[in-house]
């Protein structure tokens, strides 16, 4: 069974796991290259926008056009340094999956476990399309409309003067390997968790499907099924250990990101900067949306179980399974819940009190500008 295959393949066009198939030291040592390199032009862009605040930043627009890709920057680097240490883990869950109670036992299961497979794969798909056409709108808008006076697509301090074509080139195609890198981390980090709870989701299915269809052994199938739901409960409790440090930055800096495109969309004229800042916008909340959305839909899944067991046939059950099925119920009547650093849920409630609370602090913001 092949676990999240374009995750895996972003995360190594980033340079952070290296292909299954590269086993040679040749190769090894080709991907160590590709990974410094990769790293290099990552942080040394986010260390020239640091660079561009200090020197060159003289006004609130020139601070807000700088902290908007600055946040988004530091925030994949923060990702990828995350799940490089904690890159054992990773694999570690992934492999879970693989194995008994988790993988599946027979074909209906096999065909479940499938299903949310593709789904992990449209999803992954979906929100790389959404993202890269984002990067390549913003970054052939600028190329078109600031040729001429020489302007980057992004802020940035450079230690030479680029006012000639050839010098620009090089520094756009510099933002433009930079922007691509960027991309590829922040999709890859962002559909590994949403991918490991749609197959959290399917786990649940594949025990319902198991409830359903208990064996003449009932009492061992029902004892199995069990394990199978306590099986799930530690997998959702690893997942949210792997993660939520990336949660609670994710939520930080959503809330400032959001208010600051919001400032700036108030602000700037109709041309290439504002269309720049709309997809800005709405990336930023894909982002945090895709963390809560996936999060809530696991604590739905793990709420239905109860309802699933008790509309089924277990009245025609023996007491030893009856009990063991109570077990289960309770056991589900207190949901996955996905956390950030253990203090705020991530939900669809936190995702609305993340937009209200942006919206609060943009009025105050704009408010004190008109004063």
């Amino acid at each position: 069974m092949r676990i999240l295959r374009w995750t895996f393949l972003l995360f190594a066009l980033c340079g952070c796991f290296p292909p299954s198939s590269w086993t040679t030291r040749l190769k090894r040592y080709l991907y160590k290259i590709y990974a410094v390199f990769s790293f290099v032009a990552l942080n040394s862009f986010l260390l020239s926008q640091i660079l561009d605040m200090v020197y060159n930043v003289k006004g609130t627009d020139d601070f807000s056009d700088n902290f908007s890709v600055t946040v988004v920057v530091f925030v994949t680097c923060f990702k990828l340094i995350t799940i490089l240490t904690r890159r054992e883990n990773i694999l570690l869950l992934c492999n879970i999956l693989k194995q008994e109670p988790l993988s599946p036992i027979n074909t209906e299961e096999f065909e479940i476990f499938l299903k949310f497979e593709k789904l992990t794969d449209w999803n992954t798909l979906g929100y790389f399309i959404l993202l890269m056409s984002s990067s390549l709108c913003i970054l052939m808008g600028s190329l078109l409309a600031n040729f001429k006076i020489r302007k980057l697509a992004f802020r940035t301090w450079l230690p030479y003067d680029y006012s000639t074509a050839s010098a620009f080139l090089l520094a756009f195609a510099y933002q433009v390997v930079v922007a691509t890198v960027c991309t590829f981390a922040c999709v890859a980090s962002d559909t590994l968790y949403s991918g490991l709870l749609i197959h959290i989701s399917c786990q649940f299915e594949i025990l319902e499907h198991r409830l359903k269809n208990i064996g003449s052994d009932k009492n061992y199938t029902m004892k199995q099924c069990v394990r199978h739901h306590n099986h799930i409960y530690k997998y959702g409790e690893m997942v949210n250990d792997a993660f939520q440090s990336i949660m609670f930055f994710q939520f930080c800096t959503s809330l400032s990101m959001i208010c600051f495109n919001f400032y700036r969309i108030m602000q700037i004229e109709m041309d290439s900067r504002y269309v720049g800042t709309i997809l800005y916008m709405v990336c930023s909340l894909m982002q945090i949306f895709y963390y809560c959305w996936f999060s809530n839909e696991v604590k739905l899944k793990s709420l239905e179980l109860s309802d699933m067991i008790f509309r089924s046939n277990w009245t025609s059950l023996n007491n030893n399974v009856q009990r063991a099925i109570l077990l289960v119920m309770r056991r589900s009547m207190k949901p996955i819940e996905f956390t950030s650093i253990y203090i705020v849920s991530v939900n669809l409630d936190s995702f609305m009190t993340l937009l209200k609370s942006s919206y609060s602090a943009f009025s105050v913001l704009q408010q004190s500008r008109e004063s």
